[in-house]
């Protein structure tokens, strides 16, 4: 951690104090402090598993068949994120009439097909974070947008979706 890499710094510097030499004319010497450290070569720290959240935003659809959510798609690339392990989307759903169903799911905007086991889903009025199964995204840049359905034509909202990307 940053603290132990600071004590152990500190530990090996050395504060010397050393009077001058007395001028000519009789001045009484001032002593001068010198810092004196001893350079460590700086550990790398080893890092297995890292985690990155891919925001798409929030919107919402009063549709029974399966539309773009306005703005939220974004643009990746997952040879950016280097060993993936693990990729999911996440969304958290809201049905206020409580009374229908709610879909989402992320199309691959670019090859246009749904990107396959992202589809989550929620009945009720209770907002709950939904995550889907463990997803592929296809190799190259692709552009994902957000899509949703309603089961009955009531507006229903999606308070935020996101991919969350795990990497070995």
């Amino acid at each position: 951690s940053c603290l132990s890499e600071i004590s152990n710094a500190t530990k090996t510097a050395a504060l010397s104090i050393k009077p001058t030499a007395p001028p000519a004319g009789g001045f009484t010497p001032t002593p001068t402090a010198r810092f004196v450290s001893q350079t460590q070569t700086p550990t790398q720290a080893s890092s297995s598993v890292k985690e990155f959240f891919v925001p798409f935003g929030a919107g919402s659809n009063s549709s029974d068949d399966w539309q773009d959510i306005s703005g939220l798609r974004a643009t990746l690339d997952p040879a950016n994120y280097g060993s993936i392990k693990t990729v999911i989307f996440e969304a958290t759903i809201r049905i206020p009439t409580g009374n229908e169903i709610a879909y989402v799911r992320l199309y691959n905007a670019t090859d246009k097909h749904p990107v396959w086991f992202s589809d989550v889903s929620q009945e009720g009025g209770t907002p709950q974070l939904l995550t889907s199964k463990p997803i592929m995204l296809d190799s190259g840049n692709k552009t994902y947008q957000v899509q949703m359905k309603t089961s009955l034509k009531y507006p229903a909202y999606l308070d935020q979706s996101r991919l969350h990307i795990i990497t070995n």
